[in-house]
């Protein structure tokens, strides 16, 4: 059994707790792309046994959600399941300076990510120093919002649709989002709609799941573009010349999957096989 799993991940839950439940139900190992919050729910991606060697490429892709702001407060987490640590008022404001204001978001920005979160500082990770009340500073780094619309806007609460790149973290848009407006804010609700195309709407709970839902390591990668090689020494690792568009390629040998090949130039370098491709 090898390949991905489209799971719709539950409220409540961590991503970690829904991966042992589908490790348990398929006795497979697993792993998977993009962390959700306990209090998030919707896409994620999971790779089961030699397809979890391909789940870094789905970092390529923009991911969708839809998440609900609250406005006048702000918690340690910047989402519901945090402790308020602030609260400010929240100024006069109309559904066309809302709009505005998130339009601006839209290209790329300086985002200083959660303090809770899973990044690592000095080979810790910042929740478990947050949790301790050390006190530590995460770096500003660039994150690309793609997209992002109002979809409603009511008393204290705005409900959002956005696409970002990979690496963006939605509780620190939504902070960021309420300090442009004047106040400060958290995430009430949150839902991964979609990565790539790939959408929530196609994912299953992890107990809905059937061995039929596994998709092919090769058709999950679906964006890559198809190649067929000749030369069996891409196999043991080695360039091989190849006329096309740049990028990352989904590389078959005898018409079958061998693994994942980038061209540059006119040269195809492996990137990721699999073990004993030939």
């Amino acid at each position: 059994m090898n390949g991905f799993f489209w799971v719709y991940k539950e409220k409540g839950k961590t991503s970690r707790e829904t991966l042992n439940e589908l490790e348990r139900k398929f006795r497979v190992k697993g792993g998977y792309e993009g962390i959700l919050d306990p209090f998030a729910e919707g896409l994620l991606i999971v790779g089961v046994n030699l397809a979890t060697r391909f789940l870094r490429y789905f970092q390529i892709l923009p991911k969708t959600y839809l998440a609900v702001l609250v406005l006048g407060k702000e918690t340690d987490t910047l989402d519901v399941e945090g402790e308020i640590i602030r609260e400010e008022e929240v100024p006069s404001l109309s559904k066309d300076l809302v709009e505005w204001t998130l339009r601006g978001f839209v290209g790329e920005y300086e985002q200083v990510p959660p303090r809770f979160s899973a990044l690592r500082i000095g080979g810790r990770r910042a929740y478990e120093m947050a949790r301790e009340g050390e006190e530590f500073e995460l770096k500003p780094r660039k994150v690309y919002v793609e997209e992002i619309r109002l979809l409603e806007f009511s008393g204290n609460k705005l409900k959002f649709l956005c696409t970002v790149s990979s690496g963006t973290y939605v509780r620190a848009l939504g902070r960021d989002i309420a300090n442009r407006l004047g106040t400060v804010g958290y995430l009430e609700f949150l839902k991964r709609l979609k990565i790539g195309e790939i959408s929530s709407e196609n994912a299953k709970k992890v107990e809905e799941l059937m061995g039929e839902d596994l998709i092919p390591m090769d058709e999950g990668l679906y964006w890559m573009e198809k190649v067929e090689i000749y030369e069996e020494k891409f196999l043991r690792g080695n360039p091989v010349r190849f006329e096309g568009r740049e990028g990352f390629k989904r590389v078959y040998f005898k018409g079958r999957f061998v693994g994942v090949g980038v061209l540059r130039g006119n040269i195809l370098k492996p990137d990721r096989l699999l073990p004993n491709p030939l």
